[in-house]
């Protein structure tokens, strides 16, 4: 997948969870509101749109690419 496309992709939190492992950060869905966030920062990775995917874009940034 070309970044542009990576960055306009609307993805699961599966996926996002399994990318995010790839590059060495524990993700978890958090409770009150379904947003991703990094386990050990707490930091934020995405919120969920409408239908509970999540914005390429935002993972990307999160990730620094």
């Amino acid at each position: 997948m070309r970044y542009w496309e990576a960055c306009e992709a609307q993805v699961t939190a599966a996926e996002v969870i399994e990318e995010c492992r790839k590059h060495g950060v524990e993700a978890e869905v958090r409770d009150n509101d379904g947003a991703l966030i990094a386990k050990d920062s707490g930091e934020v990775i995405g919120y969920p749109d409408d239908c509970g995917e999540f914005h390429g874009g935002d993972v990307l940034g999160f990730l620094g690419y």
